[in-house]
């Protein structure tokens, strides 16, 4: 059972709760579990083929879902810290593993996020970076804030799943910004125009 702290409106997931959802190739909700549901504030099929960033939380830099979306439109698994906003005015920070969905065929027919409760520690460290590339988007574009987040992690001397990896001490933890690089060259092979909403 989740539990919120009144003073700051944020949401802990227990340990053992893990928060499903499943969208389709344009990001609308095809699928939640009710851990989804009861975390998010949402009763029953209300957020049924609603877009996924329903539950986007206006703290957090677009850039990154721009990332993840590159990422998983490739086919390609993929993890991250997000902050997240619920329906009924709260927030939580979790731990979400995607993957790829395909059909008989090897074509990607969906996508399916497993969430669970992020550390604090990994949350100290990731919020004033994200704060950070939101003015950079909001002063410059969204480029300067993948430029930024690249240097980043030059700093640090290392991509960003080492980076995580050094933070959650977990070796299958592969990132999003190991593949910054892919982001900031981008690719030449063209795909279908999708409406997206960064």
């Amino acid at each position: 059972m989740s539990t919120t702290d009144k003073k700051t409106s944020e949401i802990r997931c227990a340990a053992q709760q893990i928060i499903i959802s499943r969208t389709d190739l344009e990001g609308n909700i095809i699928y939640h579990n009710p851990t989804f549901a009861e975390v998010n504030g949402f009763q029953g099929s209300s957020c049924i083929h609603k877009p996924h960033n329903i539950v986007r939380h206006p703290d957090m830099p677009k850039t990154i879902f721009k990332i993840i979306w590159s990422i998983i439109e490739q086919g390609l698994p993929i993890q991250a810290v997000l902050k997240n906003k619920t329906n009924d005015g709260h927030y939580y920070w979790t731990l979400i593993n995607w993957k790829v969905q395909k059909d008989a065929d090897n074509n990607i027919i969906s996508y399916v996020a497993y969430g669970k409760q992020a550390p604090d520690h990994v949350i100290e460290k990731m919020e004033p970076l994200y704060k950070m590339m939101l003015e950079i988007e909001k002063d410059h574009d969204m480029d300067s804030a993948l430029k930024y987040l690249h240097a980043f992690l030059d700093e640090e001397g290392v991509n960003y799943s080492q980076y995580m990896e050094k933070l959650v001490k977990h070796r299958e933890f592969r990132c999003l910004c190991d593949f910054v690089k892919h982001a900031l060259t981008g690719t030449k092979k063209k795909r279908r125009k999708k409406k997206r909403r960064f």
